[in-house]
């Protein structure tokens, strides 16, 4: 039977069961849709085409998962949507590493001003006092008393990798809250040097 015939629905359940056409047939389907939803916000071709080949494979390998019943639009729209996210933070995440940790070069930013750090110190100080207890507490005894991630677990009764965990989620808290007062990112390393000193 000609698969260009079959609806939505059957051509899902014929996937589902380990039909390789009736998955190219949907693909040829909906494919043009999918990239133009993806390029959309990315609007880099190589990108949404590494993505669109991504979201493909899975709806192959995890079709027996897939909840869709009369369309597969829902599904595809959601992956898109969820690989796009996925894809900016690991942007994000890249340049925040390239950015505060140079390893050929020295660390060279503007120096912020005196208002300006008076007033960024503000900031933290009461997003640190918001922080949980053991989070609060392990930041203060790496950071300002300077002692390992040992000697916390220790004082706290923790796991090393708590204490670990406990430090990171407040650094990305802080780091969060320095985002939002300064305009220009470059200024971000200058704050956060000596905050990233260890973890």
């Amino acid at each position: 039977m000609n698969q260009l015939t079959l609806s939505d629905q059957d051509l899902i359940t014929a996937m589902k069961n380990g039909d390789q056409k009736a998955f190219e047939a949907l693909y040829e389907q909906y494919w043009p849709e999918v990239y133009t939803m993806i390029y959309r916000r990315i609007n880099d071709r190589e990108v949404t085409k590494d993505i669109l080949q991504e979201i493909f494979i899975n709806l192959w390998n995890y079709r027996h998962r897939i909840i869709a019943e009369r369309s597969l639009a829902p599904w595809l729209n959601s992956a898109a949507k969820k690989q796009t996210i996925s894809w900016y933070r690991k942007q994000i995440s890249t340049k925040q590493r390239e950015t505060l940790y140079q390893e050929d070069e020295p660390l060279i930013v503007p120096a912020p001003t005196e208002l300006e750090t008076k007033e960024l110190q503000e900031l933290l100080d009461l997003e640190i006092e918001k922080m949980p207890v053991n989070m609060k507490l392990s930041f203060r005894l790496s950071r300002v008393e300077n002692k390992s991630v040992r000697e916390i677990a220790d004082e706290l009764s923790l796991s090393e990798q708590t204490v670990r965990n406990n430090v990171s989620m407040a650094l990305e808290r802080l780091r969060l809250q320095t985002k939002r007062f300064y305009s220009e990112p470059a200024n971000l390393a200058g704050v956060l040097a000596i905050l990233l000193t260890k973890i």
